[in-house]
């Protein structure tokens, strides 16, 4: 099995790549900030009818995750077509529209769907801890969310290359995608895990900046993991 490039290796060609092409990549950055807002912040409105709007509103909200999984692919061309020394340009962010947006949403589902219960009982608990207090609704709240951040992490990792193969490997179904993802993943999920670590400390020194450090950050950390993935499918490894 070759070896593969250190987080330090993958950070330099990120930082090389991004010479001189910041600014198409955080307006994109921008835009999607922007776009989560106009669509997003409607649907608060659903909570001022309980327990319905509630319901509502949650049930708006996935869907609106699931229909953003159209973004996410544009965000991956960029920085795919960036890593690769293509032309780029703060539009990109939409080419998800044109790459087959249904099978988008359809890769996104399928984690959406493994996340729904542990994130439903989290949210359940919290109501319940916020009405009636208690040590005992708190704890069951904590372990909630613990469960709940253990399997996002997880899934976020085994199906975090999903979007690069469906832009690589148009042919390939979403369910292929996912599988494809979970095999490129074997023995590399580890190496993963500590490549988004190591970003946490620039996320933190952000928040000091009011966000204005994730115009930096941002494409930076998104830029590495397109290096990640060119990594990761190079002639040569094994997969088991």
């Amino acid at each position: 099995m070759r070896q593969h490039a250190s987080r330090s290796e993958l950070k330099g060609r990120a930082r090389a790549a991004l010479l001189g092409h910041y600014l198409p990549l955080s307006s994109a950055f921008l835009s999607l900030i922007l776009l989560e807002y106009l669509i997003v912040a409607p649907s608060a409105l659903t909570r001022v009818y309980p327990p319905l709007g509630l319901i509502l509103y949650y049930a708006v909200n996935f869907g609106i995750g699931i229909f953003f999984a159209v973004f996410k692919v544009g965000i991956a061309y960029l920085f795919l077509s960036n890593a690769c020394g293509q032309q780029i340009y703060a539009g990109g962010i939409f080419t998800g529209f044109w790459h087959d947006p249904g099978k988008a949403m359809r890769i996104q589902l399928f984690p959406a769907l493994l996340l729904l219960l542990p994130q439903l009982c989290f949210q359940l608990f919290f109501v319940r801890f916020r009405t009636d207090g208690g040590a005992f609704w708190l704890g069951l709240t904590l372990a909630a969310l613990l469960v709940f951040f253990a399997v996002s992490l997880f899934l976020k990792i085994l199906y975090s290359q999903a979007f690069y193969i469906m832009l690589d490997f148009p042919e390939l179904t979403a369910r292929e995608c996912l599988q494809r993802s979970r095999r490129l993943m074997r023995g590399s999920k580890w190496r993963y895990f500590l490549l988004l670590a190591s970003f946490l400390p620039w996320l933190i020194l952000s928040l000091f900046t009011c966000g204005l450090g994730l115009l930096y950050v941002y494409p930076y950390q998104n830029q590495t993991y397109a290096f990640f993935y060119l990594d990761l499918i190079q002639p040569g490894r094994q997969s088991s």
